[in-house]
């Protein structure tokens, strides 16, 4: 049994995976089983990944129908025999200490989740920051704690491919996997965090995982559609943390009307022909609760307040236009 097993979910990634695998091959740590997990690629993903795995032992190969992120991660949990679980994407990028770091933070603090800072990288611009900005050190020792850290702007966001995390927080108690909501395929691991046992979980910010913001992703879809289905997600969220405490479901709320808001900015630029002409009402539904919520800091109120009229305005005569223009079609 390998000390570490690395999930890479792969659809249309040939050009991508040999800069992934090398990084991963060249790690200070290499007790580690790389699992890549096709989800139905049609380029040379599985050349690509049959290759290095005759070259390599520890990387294990298993395929699928192409049933999205969620589905791939969850055939590439069967197969973990890792004590310690991560997740990458399979167009990114791993500095080489990111194992042996992450490992000792779990050891050192007994912890169920290990996260570093990333770099994250602008394809098109070449723009680069650094992210998340919190402090080094023990986060939180319960699950409110670790949600609360998820949610916060400045906490360690919603996502798997910086964190490494004891197996058993990733196991029902019944011993079986936690899996990935198969119907999600954006803002799916940030649903499937809220759903860990973490608890207790510290934090580097020693930027140790390069992320690449891409222009374009053939799994996405179109604008609307994929944020619509952010949408739908985020609402997931807003319910697993109903249980939570008070400021919990705050941040979560928050969450969901930040996703609100970034459809109706989507929508009214975008135009999207029949998709916006029938966004719209929806939009209507929860322009409201936006701008009226108490999760917002006084800050993004008076942001949201200045622009209300603005958008409000946009929505109207973009919806006037659609109405007139498009009804009848699609």
């Amino acid at each position: 049994m390998k000390s570490v097993s690395l999930i890479v979910p792969v659809y249309q990634a040939g050009a991508f995976l040999t800069p992934l695998i090398r990084s991963v091959q060249n790690q200070d740590y290499s007790d580690f089983q790389l699992v890549l997990s096709d989800d139905g690629s049609t380029d040379d993903s599985m050349q690509v990944m049959e290759r290095m795995a005759r070259e390599d032992s520890r990387i294990t190969v298993v395929t699928g129908p192409n049933c999205g992120v969620s589905s791939a991660r969850n055939r590439g949990l069967a197969v973990a025999e890792g004590k310690y679980i991560g997740f990458l994407d399979a167009d990114d990028l791993l500095e080489p200490n990111y194992l042996s770091t992450q490992v000792r933070l779990l050891e050192q603090y007994n912890a169920d989740c290990a996260c570093c800072g990333f770099t994250r990288i602008y394809e098109a611009s070449g723009a680069v920051d650094h992210m998340p900005k919190c402090d080094p050190g023990v986060i939180e020792t319960d699950r409110d704690g670790f949600r609360r850290w998820i949610l916060r702007p400045d906490g360690f966001t919603t996502v798997v491919w910086n964190k490494l995390f004891r197996r058993e927080a990733l196991r029902e108690k019944d011993g079986s996997w936690i899996p990935f909501d198969p119907q999600l395929h954006i803002v799916e691991d940030g649903e499937y965090l809220l759903r860990s046992r973490v608890e207790r979980a510290v934090f580097t910010p020693e930027p140790l995982y390069r992320y690449t913001v891409r222009t374009s992703g053939a799994m996405y879809g179109r604008l609307t559609e994929r944020k619509r289905t952010e949408l739908a997600a985020r609402r997931k969220i807003v319910d697993l943390c109903a249980d939570s405490a008070e400021d919990v479901q705050a941040l979560a709320q928050m969450k969901y009307q930040k996703g609100v808001r970034d459809l109706l900015f989507h929508a009214v630029i975008a135009g999207q022909g029949t998709e916006i002409r029938d966004l719209l009402p929806e939009l209507g539904r929860y322009a409201s609760a936006l701008f009226g919520s108490p999760a917002l800091s006084k800050k993004e109120k008076l942001k949201y307040h200045i622009y209300r009229p603005m958008i409000q305005w946009n929505l109207r005569r973009t919806g006037a236009f659609l109405m007139k223009h498009l009804s009848g079609h699609g």
